[in-house]
């Protein structure tokens, strides 16, 4: 049964993290063989474990908030994985595609999006992974942590990120 807390948590309610909420439930659906109340229930510690890395202050981690920042690490870890390789079948996908300039241009706006959640949710779990190699979170790490969970980091890193596609795609030539 999911605990009072998990009952009382919002959900995220940005598009990002909406959709790392749904990449993270059909994860825990498949590895629960379709069980939709167990990945329910998995998807709430996890969003608990989220929720309260993402609260934590600066200082040390003690043993008993250790399990629930390596839940969080490997979290952010398996988000950042995913999204690599949603950003990497666009890419690849889109090179099936007709050879024609606005074709190529939908491939990298496309790939732009699942690219910049993996470039942030790989932040994540360096700050976390670093915090918990050095028992400590440190008041930029904590600062930096919550950025780079944020709708707004990632949206700001969608620019940069469709450059980089499109110099890679070439939709132009």
């Amino acid at each position: 049964m999911p605990s009072e807390q998990s009952k009382r948590a919002v959900p995220s309610k940005g598009p990002f993290q909406w959709a790392d909420r749904m990449i993270t439930w059909a994860f825990f659906l498949a590895s629960a063989k379709g069980d939709r109340a167990e990945a329910a229930r998995e998807l709430a510690e996890t969003e608990e474990a989220m929720a309260a890395t993402k609260a934590a202050r600066a200082g040390g981690i003690g043993r008993k908030s250790e399990p629930v920042w390596v839940q969080a690490m490997s979290t952010l870890g398996f988000r950042a994985g995913a999204w690599f390789v949603i950003a990497a079948l666009v890419l690849v996908g889109g090179l099936f595609l007709p050879r024609t300039e606005p074709a190529g241009y939908l491939t990298v706006t496309v790939a732009a999006f699942p690219a910049a959640l993996c470039v942030s949710r790989e932040a994540g779990h360096e700050i976390a992974r670093s915090a918990l190699r050095r028992a400590r979170l440190t008041e930029r790490g904590r600062l930096w942590y919550s950025r780079v969970q944020h709708d707004g980091f990632v949206a700001l890193l969608v620019l940069p990120l469709w450059a980089a596609c499109a110099a890679a795609v070439q939709p132009w030539a």
